[in-house]
């Protein structure tokens, strides 16, 4: 009978001493998706601890609003003569505003877009994964952005399509927005 209670006893104690190591892990865990814990890499090495496998969906969204093809945009992001007709030759500025929630107080933007001829040939590819970084104390951003390209000269007339592509990889969000606007001969 003495052998059964000492039994029960290491059973008893590695069964608390299993809680105590799964109680530690999720606390250190919670505080590295927190961030009040970060595990970095150094030059090229890659990170041990990888976070993304936690199965706690990112909170947030992230949108286009405002989008304009312009004439030109000025540094205050004014588009002052919108328009959806271009001749060839003409620079094509578009003004876009990206609405996105923030994470650890930062936002991180991966703006890439396509531009289609009228007969669907891709044309243009910008997938150099143009990122921009901003920090915030708010919940959610509004961030002004802007590009442009240039109709080639000797472009077919018709309609052209851009398809733009923002990520927020911090929140694992993407959007696509698709417009289309006019060349014409």
């Amino acid at each position: 009978m003495k052998q059964n209670k000492k039994h029960g006893s290491a059973t008893t104690q590695i069964f608390f001493l299993l809680i105590a190591v799964v109680f530690a892990s999720a606390l250190i865990l919670y505080l590295i998706q927190s961030g009040i814990l970060s595990v970095k890499a150094q030059g090229d090495q890659v990170p041990i601890l990888n976070t993304q496998f936690i199965p706690i969906e990112r909170q947030g969204s992230l949108a286009i609003k405002d989008f304009q093809f312009c004439r030109y945009v000025d540094e205050q992001f004014n588009c002052p003569e919108p328009q959806e007709i271009f001749n060839p030759g003409d620079e094509v500025h578009f003004k876009f505003v990206a609405e996105s929630s923030t994470y650890n107080g930062e936002i991180m933007i991966v703006e890439n877009y396509q531009l289609k001829a009228p007969n669907g040939e891709i044309i243009l590819n910008v997938d150099q994964k143009n990122t921009f970084d901003f920090n915030s104390n708010k919940p959610k951003e509004l961030i002004n952005l802007k590009d442009y390209f240039t109709i080639l000269s000797g472009s077919p007339a018709g309609q052209y399509t851009v398809t733009l592509n923002l990520e927020n990889p911090l929140l694992d969000k993407k959007t696509v927005l698709v417009k289309m606007f006019t060349v014409t001969g």
